[in-house]
């Protein structure tokens, strides 16, 4: 059976896989990508989904020189609407003090095709698709990942296979798991009016619908919403035409984007948020989705998978400037102190903000318009929420 010997064996070659294996290639480390999935082009992403991308992230972006790609691909989010049931009940957020936008909106295949495009001029990138992981053992200090006919020799392992990964599952990585028993739809669409780069969040009882701005197609103007309800509802609204889902989404998006004219594409996603005990085992550590995963309620889920990667960037540019090992016990640990918090506090924001907006009785409805009311008066309230939602803070 072949061997290959490397630095880094990244598996999953999504979003998260792309830009680490990018990333740490550009530290001069040798890495093997491996991807279940058949070689990337656009005629076999059936995935349609928007990526909403931080500033920080897209600071983190420039520093590794792919944002120059990606963001041909963007449109900037230079204001945000967020709504209670209706327009009277709202908060205004912009970034004019920072004179930078508060985030970007790009499909998830223009992200993919700008760092696999990257990735082929990497010498030091080794990429197999159509491979699923066998067995992971270890042999003295390396890590051995096996497949059908060869096996990758590693110093460590990062996994970047999603919320149901396979490593996680060899490992019995225990995980907490929360089950929100409802759906997220997830539709681009064409409208009427110019979105000004303002992307809406409405909150109704049974959950958030989203409006996030997107670059002109043929000339019209375009949006992505992603709504998340009970599962009743939005398979009843699925069993619907077209026609029917357009008159319900214009009455719930009140006007904001205009009239909705055509539905190009839409798709379904359950929706549960999980969070790992730990964030690595012995010479594994696990980023993004294979470590945690939120209700989508504030978009950060990617940018916080982002941040991992970040981390793991820097330290392991801290590593080789020092000659050490990648890998050992002491470099695991050194993530996971940096890391876990943030996705604990994600977690915790995102759901208890979610029980919030879904309460419905005299008391809550009063509470929550006083305090969207004391956020919009609030300067300083706006800019901190604002910053953590940039993540720059």
């Amino acid at each position: 059976m072949k061997e290959i010997q490397s630095n880094i064996n990244i598996i999953g070659g999504g979003l998260i896989g792309a830009v680490t294996a990018y990333s740490l290639s550009k530290l001069g480390n040798k890495v093997v990508v491996l991807e279940k999935n058949p070689k990337f082009n656009h005629k076999n992403i059936l995935d349609k989904r928007t990526t909403a991308i931080s500033e920080g992230t897209k600071k983190f972006l420039e520093e590794i020189n792919i944002w120059n790609e990606i963001g041909n691909y963007a449109e900037p989010i230079k204001n945000i609407q967020i709504i209670d049931r209706n327009q009277a009940n709202k908060i205004y957020f912009d970034n004019q003090r920072r004179k930078s936008n508060l985030g970007y909106i790009v499909k998830n295949e223009f992200i993919l095709d700008c760092l696999y495009k990257k990735l082929q001029k990497q010498k030091n990138v080794k990429i197999f698709n159509n491979v699923s992981v066998k067995d992971v053992f270890y042999e003295g200090d390396r890590i051995i990942t096996k497949q059908n006919n060869f096996y990758i020799n590693t110093n460590i392992l990062f996994a970047c296979d999603g919320k149901n990964s396979s490593i996680r599952k060899i490992f019995k990585t225990p995980i907490y798991r929360k089950d929100y028993k409802k759906k997220a739809i997830v539709i681009n669409f064409y409208h009427s009016k110019n979105h000004n780069n303002t992307a809406y969040e409405f909150f109704f009882k049974n959950g958030p619908l989203a409006i996030l701005p997107m670059q002109k197609n043929k000339n019209q103007f375009q949006s992505s919403i992603v709504w998340t309800n009970t599962n009743k509802f939005i398979n009843s609204l699925l069993s619907l035409d077209d026609n029917h889902i357009i008159s319900i989404l214009n009455e719930k998006t009140q006007g904001s984007v205009g009239e909705i004219k055509k539905i190009i594409t839409k798709q379904t996603f359950p929706l549960k948020a999980h969070l790992n005990s730990k964030f690595f085992e012995n010479r594994i550590i696990y980023l993004g989705d294979s470590a945690h995963s939120f209700h989508p309620i504030a978009g950060q889920g990617w940018n916080l998978g982002m941040q991992d990667v970040e981390s793991i960037y820097n330290l392991v540019k801290k590593y080789n400037s020092l000659g050490l090992e990648l890998g050992d016990e002491l470099f695991c640990k050194e993530f996971q102190k940096d890391n876990f918090f943030k996705a604990y506090r994600l977690y915790q924001i995102t759901d208890k903000v979610d029980s919030v907006f879904k309460l419905e009785n005299t008391i809550f409805n009063y509470a929550r318009f006083s305090a969207i009311n004391l956020i919009e008066k609030s300067k300083k309230l706006k800019n901190q929420i604002s910053d953590f939602a940039m993540g720059v803070n």
